[in-house]
């Protein structure tokens, strides 16, 4: 039995009267499995269908009730689907590391209908876990959505919690003794079917399953920060990772809405490859005297047309974690230009990490 929200398309194997989504009705569909009986191509993006083209399919049961659904996937009129959801959203994602990029990971989740276990270092934590993920729930949500969202969420201090999800991201400080150890726990404590994946923006996959006795299970999963705005994850294959794995992995990554790019397993991916250098760089005309951060940054959004310049973007992302990114590259491909300019370590020892304390290169 399937519960449906015509309006948003989402999904649900438990009993739910309104949509945690919009508010409105649920649908009770007693059947799963239709055929597509009309096809309408959609070329203008609506409010739960941002990219373009997508499909909305009309659907008959075997007692021809009809039902509506939008999707990517493209189908033929007499095609068979079946509307049985998917079973990670029933054993639910466990989520290691409750910082900015746990909560947000977790917060995201939890919009897409999925149940979250998210993971803090002990019990006198999830108190304000919990506070910190209500803050991000509360975003564009009303109260009674936030309540519906939360009740998809339990936090726990327990890795024993986490033996029945399907798949556990882990998104911990950027660091490697750390991340190992985390694996290491999880699979001692995780099912053999667990996917594995780590939220890691620079570090290698390789190096972090080794910790692990499945290899095979491992992957990394890298969401960009906001992650309710950035559509790109990088999908990271380590040089065990399985066929299946991955490919799962990348229908989560559908099913999430995100678009992703898969990387062989190398220091910085694609994105922190080209991007910390730039700052780096950037930091290195500052010292110079070449330009102002202020002109810096102008001649980047207005030249380059980034839609951030390198200093703000530095700040957003957090100068301590430039620099981990920038060592973690140094160290793998030994060149000057990944070496953390001296004015990132003094602003690290300042306290001046950027917008998350209030101040960086600029005050906030």
């Amino acid at each position: 039995m399937v519960y449906v929200c015509d309006n948003c398309d989402k999904q649900w194997s438990y009993e739910i009267k309104k949509c945690i989504f919009c508010g409105n009705d649920i649908r009770e569909v007693l059947q799963t499995r239709y055929r597509i009986v009309g096809c309408t191509q959609v070329n203008i993006p609506s409010r739960y269908y941002r990219k373009v083209p997508y499909f909305s399919y009309l659907l008959e049961d075997k007692d021809g009730s009809l039902i509506a659904k939008s999707c990517y996937e493209v189908f033929s009129i007499g095609d068979e689907i079946n509307l049985k959801t998917d079973k990670s959203k029933d054993r639910g994602v466990g989520i290691i590391g409750t910082g900015q990029m746990g909560t947000e990971i977790a917060g995201y989740l939890v919009r897409h209908g999925y149940s979250v276990i998210l993971k803090t270092r002990d019990t006198q934590d999830k108190d304000t876990a919990l506070s910190k993920l209500i803050g991000n729930l509360s975003r564009n949500s009303t109260a009674e959505q936030v309540e519906q969202y939360a009740k998809q969420v339990e936090i726990t201090a327990d890795y024993a919690d986490l033996e029945n999800c399907a798949l556990i991201v882990e998104a911990t400080p950027e660091n490697l003794d750390i991340k190992r150890d985390v694996f290491k726990k999880l699979s001692a404590a995780c099912n053999r079917e667990a996917i594995l994946a780590s939220n890691t923006s620079s570090i290698s996959i390789d190096a972090i399953s080794s910790a692990t006795d499945r290899p095979e299970k491992c992957i990394g999963l890298h969401f960009f920060n906001p992650v309710s705005k950035m559509n790109l994850v990088e999908v990271v294959v380590g040089e065990y990772t399985s066929e299946d794995t991955k490919e799962k992995i990348i229908e989560f990554s559908k099913d999430l809405d995100k678009e992703a790019v898969v990387v062989k397993n190398s220091p910085g991916f694609i994105v922190n490859r080209l991007l910390l250098p730039q700052i780096n760089e950037a930091v290195h005309l500052l010292e110079e005297g070449v330009a102002t951060r202020e002109d810096i940054d102008r001649a980047v959004t207005s030249g380059l047309n980034h839609p951030m310049g390198p200093f703000a973007l530095a700040d957003f992302i957090g100068i301590d974690v430039c620099i981990s990114i920038l060592e973690t590259l140094n160290n793998a491909l030994n060149g000057d230009k990944y070496k953390p300019a001296d004015t990132l370590y003094s602003m690290r020892k300042d306290n001046q990490i950027g917008k998350k304390v209030g101040e960086g290169f600029y005050k906030y």
